[in-house]
């Protein structure tokens, strides 16, 4: 006579697989969401970390020139993490006016999370409305004048950044 319990079948059941393929969904779409978050944040940082890198090197340009250069060339040493920027609807990414009459700059970018960062003449770093064009020059007091010099061109990086 065999045993009752030897006969009952072991596994598991299609409910019990459905339970753990459901919590596991879950966890990976609460992961994803975390690192798209830690993602954006830190290219955030690195676009603010170039901007304060370029008030630094515009303060040099200022001290050793008397004024804030009205062109960037290479040789000043401009750094971008480029892998942090993204291009708003016109291909650029950096923008960049300066009003000699004030002696003010700003350079306006924009970060691949979809936020742009302004510094206006080495100022810290503040998240703004996206910009175009005329908009950035506004904000040193320049009216119906478009940047001077971008950072990317709808095809490739300007040279004055290394």
């Amino acid at each position: 006579m065999k045993k009752a319990w030897a006969r009952q079948q072991t596994g598991f059941t299609i409910v019990e697989l459905l339970i753990v393929i459901v919590v596991i969904g879950i966890l990976a779409a609460i992961s994803i969401v975390a690192y798209s978050s830690v993602r954006n944040s830190a290219q955030d940082s690195a676009v603010k970390s170039d901007l304060v890198s370029f008030a630094k090197i515009m303060g040099i340009q200022k001290a050793e020139n008397g004024q804030y250069p009205a062109t960037l060339i290479q040789n000043m040493g401009i750094k971008a993490s480029k892998g942090a920027y993204g291009v708003d609807f016109q291909g650029y990414n950096f923008r960049y006016c300066l009003n000699a009459a004030t002696d003010a700059y700003v350079l306006l970018a924009n970060s691949k999370s979809g936020k742009y960062f302004v510094s206006i003449s080495g100022g810290t770093p503040q998240e703004t409305a996206s910009t175009y064009g005329w908009g950035v020059c506004s904000q040193v007091g320049l009216v119906n004048i478009n940047p001077s010099q971008n950072g990317y061109y709808p095809t490739a990086w300007g040279t004055w950044i290394n």
